[in-house]
């Protein structure tokens, strides 16, 4: 009984050698597929970071919903001095939720407040760039040959394309 034990737990030992084996292969289980994967990683982020590092955030006067009280929209084309009636549906929903907290529409206020502040917060965002259209080329290349070399990485390197016999390019030489 001692020996069968001893069989088993050589074999679970060999389960998970050929596990461990599986994960250390490479990217996507290629052979030799993690460096290119890293070199890929590297170049998109270092051409992201040079493409992001050149964008300039600024925000702008009004936003989608201040924007419409000064366009008339509502209140007829009354200029809006301020843009605090934006928090009235929120202050509403919160006063009843501190009343109430069951009232499904005291939530649903609530909800409505949140969704339009940060509609009017994201709406009020401009980006700017400033650059070179050859910088810019090759900022968008080096973003897409890394992105190109980590997907190869996952590719198995026995696949090359069809055999010559199929009839894709020159005949063989007799």
């Amino acid at each position: 009984m001692n020996e069968s034990r001893r069989r088993e737990f050589e074999r679970d030992i060999d389960d998970v050698r050929g596990l461990h084996e599986g994960l250390v292969r490479g990217a996507g289980g290629t052979p030799g597929g993690t460096w290119l994967f890293f070199l890929g990683l590297v170049l998109a982020g270092a051409g992201l970071w040079f493409f992001l590092s050149n964008v300039h955030v600024v925000t702008r006067d009004v936003g989608f919903f201040s924007g419409a009280f000064n366009r008339g929209m509502f209140g007829g084309g009354m200029p809006a001095a301020s843009t605090g009636i934006i928090f009235a549906p929120i202050f509403i929903g919160l006063v009843i939720l501190f009343y109430d907290a069951k009232l499904k529409w005291g939530w649903a206020l609530f909800y409505v407040g949140l969704a339009i502040i940060v509609i009017e917060i994201l709406s009020r965002i401009q980006f700017l760039m400033q650059m070179k259209t050859s910088n810019l080329l090759l900022m968008l290349g080096m973003v897409a040959a890394g992105i190109g070399m980590m997907l190869r990485s996952f590719r198995d390197g026995t696949f090359d394309g069809p055999p010559p016999s199929a009839g894709n390019g020159p005949p063989p030489a007799r």
